[in-house]
């Protein structure tokens, strides 16, 4: 069977009914190298940083270092609310799979794969960002069905920001360790 790509299941996946969920942040004191850098170079123990309430454990099922960013699997264990932990493997994709024309020049897209050895997208997660005076504006957007629970929806939308929120506190000072710039 063909592996589909990002491409065509989100254009299928737009045929149907979607919501787009969107966020605002104001990272401050976290530049777009720095999250550029963050995206190939989680790993468990700043994972568990970025949302200390929710994550509880990452690792690369296909490392950044041996592909590429994209292509890059992870797999990542978090709770999202009131909801039990689960495990999430999400493959970033090319920036031309985006399902929408992205305002921002930085460009991070995600898939989150549905079971099964077709690694199909369930969804879309685009994170998008420019600098600014203070450090970083982000918009992240979700592109997900339109079944899925307004509740999930609630409770994502308030990991997202509180996650987003942590960034700050560790980031630029990881980056710096990490990088040496």
């Amino acid at each position: 069977m063909t592996k589909s790509t990002a491409g065509i299941v989100y254009k299928e996946l737009l045929k149907g009914k979607t919501v787009a969920l969107v966020m605002e942040h104001e990272l401050r004191g976290v530049t777009p190298e720095m999250l550029d850098w963050w995206w190939d170079n989680i790993d468990n123990e700043s994972y568990k940083k970025w949302h200390p309430e929710e994550h509880h454990t990452f690792e690369w099922q296909i490392p950044a270092s041996k592909v590429g960013h994209v292509g890059a699997i992870h797999m990542a264990c978090e709770g999202i609310g009131n909801m039990p932990a689960h495990i999430l493997r999400i493959r970033w994709e090319d920036k031309s799979a985006a399902p929408f024309s992205p305002t921002y020049g930085h460009l991070n897209v995600g898939s989150p794969l549905g079971p099964g050895p077709e690694d199909n997208p369930m969804g879309c997660v685009v994170h998008e960002y420019e600098a600014t005076s203070y450090g970083t504006r982000m918009r992240s957007t979700f592109t997900l069905s339109a079944l899925v629970p307004q509740v999930f929806l609630d409770e994502l939308r308030k990991h997202n920001i509180a996650e987003m929120g942590h960034l700050p506190e560790f980031l630029p000072q990881l980056y710096k360790q990490k990088t040496g710039k």
